[in-house]
């Protein structure tokens, strides 16, 4: 008897020591295109049960990055894999028919904050999270969406107005109970007022032919002819061969993506001393439970001596940015921002309310770099990534949250903070060597240090139709 107490409390103190062992989070940062792309393939691949995602913007037909990544999921539907895709209802370029044939084939989509007559504040509040989580185990969140240019796949080109060029972002892999956190706040989300299923149009009448409620006798709705039905089972067979095509080229030229996978993410994991996941309960900027609050603190709570690193593609300050800013350079803070130029940003409007107050931020002490690009290839790259590095207490932040009026008050983000003093160094010299590559330093009166104008390369025409956009930029601020 005193043997078998023996050998239970040895079992009990080997479990108590391997569950929180085997519960610690893991990271990785994902800087480049390249392991952005493989990690969310091999997330894909490796799912079992359920593959939640959940993004601001998805391309369309003619994306051919956009068009592999359905096609990935349209065959691990086909495995059994729950996948669940939940979009911006008004930023998303994925036409009706392709929708219609995805959701026949397993996959399910639903939109966020459709637009209602009946609601009309809604459409203000877009869903600008980024998640890929896998079984509820492993997440990959940041700044990237889903498209070329986020995927190093974008040539730079113009036609007429649009410039297409690559972005540069950054994502974080995570693995262990944060992910599982995640995860709940998507299906929170999914499930919840705010999410839909995709309206797909008359498209409907051939996804669910067996179990569609019958029709009542007394409706007004025509029933569908067959000649319109055999053209609407054209688009689904369109849709389809876009798909098979997409997924035969992925098979024999996988281009960014490695087939098969040569990388070992549980090599690349690093456990972390602590983590939190940041999120916007419910979709709403609920007082002290929202990302930008999260944010806030861990500014209002560095050290005098601190140095913090931030990577924000928008810079527009708010009443409450500015203050809790202010407050951190006041007591000894040190605050470096690395942001979009003229010439570099996708966003004139907000390039417009950041050139009127590009003076005032540097007064207040903020030390701003801009995105110039490298020598010969300046304005090919737009920056989009969301980060920032509290230097001294070894804790760095990946996320949606950019630094404007929209992502504090709006949009509902998420991010990851973590700290550790080796994750922290890696992302810290991430963001340096981006800054030391590309950036150049905006001195008090606005102007680049080097000599450079003050647009840095932007063209004539660009400055032209970002100066006519600033009246309405200003009057509208607090939607940017």
């Amino acid at each position: 008897m005193n043997r078998l107490a023996k050998l239970l409390f040895a079992c009990c103190v080997l479990l108590t020591v391997a569950i929180p062992l085997a519960g610690a989070d893991r990271v990785c940062l994902i800087n480049g295109p390249a392991d952005a792309a493989q990690s969310r393939y091999d997330l894909a691949i490796e799912a079992r049960r359920e593959l939640n995602i959940s993004y601001f913007y998805v391309g369309g037909e003619e994306d051919d990055f956009t068009m592999r990544g359905f096609a990935l999921l349209r065959e691990t539907a086909r495995r059994g894999v729950k996948v669940r895709l939940m979009v911006d209802a008004l930023f998303n370029s994925i036409p009706k028919h392709l929708g219609a044939y995805l959701v026949r084939e397993g996959v399910e989509i639903r939109v966020f904050h459709p637009l209602d007559p009946l609601k009309p504040f809604r459409f203000n509040r877009r869903l600008h999270d980024k998640l890929f989580i896998a079984d509820g185990h492993r997440l990959i969140t940041g700044g990237r969406n889903i498209d070329n240019s986020y995927f190093g796949l974008s040539r730079f080109r113009k036609e007429g107005d649009t410039v297409f060029r690559n972005r540069i972002d950054r994502d974080i892999l995570v693995e262990g109970e944060t992910a599982a956190q995640a995860n709940v706040h998507f299906m929170t989300l999914w499930n919840g007022p705010k999410v839909k299923p995709m309206h797909v149009g008359k498209y409907r009448c051939l996804i669910r032919l067996d179990d569609s409620p019958k029709r009542l006798s007394a409706s007004r709705r025509r029933a569908i002819p067959p000649v319109h039905r055999a053209i609407l089972q054209r688009d689904i067979d369109k849709a389809k061969a876009a798909l098979d095509r997409a997924w035969a080229e992925f098979q024999s030229k996988p281009r960014v993506v490695q087939l098969p996978s040569r990388t070992d993410w549980n090599q690349r994991l690093r456990p972390v001393d602590k983590i939190r996941f940041f999120a916007d309960p419910k979709g709403r900027k609920t007082r002290a439970q929202n990302t930008g609050f999260h944010i806030a603190e861990l500014v209002n709570n560095a050290a005098p001596g601190e140095t913090i690193w931030i990577e924000s593609p928008y810079l527009i300050l708010t009443r409450k940015a500015r203050t809790v800013l202010g407050d951190a350079l006041r007591r000894g803070v040190r605050v470096v921002v690395f942001t979009n130029s003229l010439n570099s940003t996708d966003n004139l409007l907000v390039q417009a309310v950041y050139q009127r107050k590009k003076e005032v931020h540097l007064a207040l002490g903020l030390e701003i770099y801009e995105l110039a690009g490298e020598p010969g290839r300046e304005g090919m790259e737009t920056l989009h990534s969301k980060s920032m590095v509290l230097e001294r207490a070894g804790i760095g932040v990946v996320g949606s949250f950019n630094i404007d009026p929209r992502s504090e008050r709006l949009n509902t983000e998420v991010a990851i903070e973590f700290q550790s003093e080796a994750m922290a160094g890696e992302l810290l010299r991430s963001i340096r060597e981006r800054i030391e590559k590309k950036g150049v330093r905006i001195g008090p009166d606005g102007l680049p240090v080097d000599g450079r104008p003050r647009y840095l390369g932007a063209s004539p025409k660009k400055i032209r139709r970002m100066k006519c956009r600033t009246l309405p930029a200003l009057i509208f601020k607090g939607w940017l």
